[in-house]
């Protein structure tokens, strides 16, 4: 067949097949546009919402940070600096128990009193004698001075008189031990024994509690623990709303085996015993000072691991998010730290906003 030929049949053909797909069409002229409710591979709705998209409008906040004093924070308890069981150094009946419940005692007040069993006429007894011993002394070195008595009985004289000392050191001793006295000014919180009961070698008349200072146990994780200094200053805030300052008593080297965390020891001065044992409270603690933006607290915001941050336009109008290192808290603001010195931080209200996508920045003027 001729070339010429060939080529003729084969345009034919393809023109009928064209006529033939448009004759399919609906329209004819128009090709139909379908809808998908679904994600055909997942078979999931889509969602209605506006869909981010690089080079977008943000609006931002320009901020320059300031040198601020740092602080970390933690949570604690308020415990008594200290609280001990006052306990009988000898047996007997409680004659005297002056001290109330609730009460602020000084130091060295009495708080409860055994019968003395004799121990007073012991006492004078050893008394009497240590008098007559020292005067043999007396008595004998005149003797000696004028040549009726040896240094062998002066040195036998004196060696009763120390005897003698020795037994009425002991017997003031077992005195002292039938009146149990505040070892420091506390709170007498819990009588366990009252006048008439007998008192065992070693029971509990009650308990002395130390309140001022009082001190706030936090438990501190590695990170943080490893910024504090002992005797750095420290901020407390109870529930109520009250405030105390103080300083790190004590930061511990090991960590529990538990929980990993380690203990941080605040002390807080409590004149009035205003501040009660078992208070849950805030506690910041000065870390040194370095650079940090206020910002409002409506900025923060999570990352996809549920950590509180900042986003803000990094170079290239990326945006960024930075975790968000609270260093300070007041009413006008949060002051975060780990920004740039300065930053373009992006304004609330813009949740759609994701890290990574590239930004138009829209700078709103305070």
């Amino acid at each position: 067949m001729p070339r010429f030929v060939t080529i003729l049949l084969g345009a034919i053909a393809l023109v009928g097949a064209v006529i033939g797909i448009r004759a399919l069409m609906p329209s004819g002229d128009q090709i139909a546009t379908v809808r998908a409710e679904t994600v055909p591979t997942l078979d999931k709705p889509m969602s209605g919402a506006t869909q981010v998209r690089d080079g977008m409008r943000v609006v931002v906040r320009r901020s320059v940070a300031e040198v601020r004093p740092l602080f970390v924070t933690m949570s604690g308890r308020t415990e008594a600096a200290r609280a001990i069981p006052i306990k009988a150094e000898s047996s007997g009946t409680i004659t005297q128990a002056p001290a109330e419940e609730g009460k602020v005692v000084d130091k060295g007040a009495l708080l409860c009193a055994l019968d003395v069993q004799g121990r007073n006429a012991r006492v004078r007894e050893a008394e009497a004698d240590f008098a007559q011993k020292q005067q043999t002394v007396k008595q004998t070195e005149e003797n000696f001075e004028k040549g009726w008595a040896s240094q062998v009985r002066v040195d036998q004289a004196k060696s009763a008189v120390e005897q003698a000392q020795a037994s009425l050191e002991i017997a003031r001793s077992e005195l002292n031990k039938t009146q149990m006295r505040a070892p420091f000014k506390g709170v007498f919180e819990k009588r366990m024994a009252g006048v008439g009961e007998f008192l065992g070698l070693g029971g509990s008349c009650g308990t002395l509690v130390q309140l001022d200072p009082i001190t706030v146990i936090a438990d501190a994780p590695e990170r943080i623990v490893l910024q504090i200094k002992p005797d750095a200053n420290a901020r407390l805030r109870l529930a109520d709303g009250a405030e105390a300052t103080g300083h790190v008593r004590y930061v511990s080297k090991t960590a529990d085996a538990a929980s990993r965390m380690f203990r941080v020891e605040i002390e807080i001065a409590n004149p009035n015993n205003s501040i009660p044992v078992g208070r849950v409270a805030d506690i910041r603690v000065q870390v040194g000072k370095g650079d940090a933006h206020k910002v409002n607290p409506a900025l923060l915001t999570l990352d996809a691991q549920g950590r509180i941050g900042v986003r803000y336009l990094d170079v290239g109008g990326v945006v960024s998010f930075s975790l968000a290192d609270i260093v300070d808290e007041g009413p006008d603001g949060t002051w975060v730290g780990g920004l740039p010195r300065e930053a373009l931080i992006v304004a609330e209200g813009q949740e759609g906003v994701k890290p990574g996508m590239r930004a138009v920045p829209d700078v709103l003027d305070d």
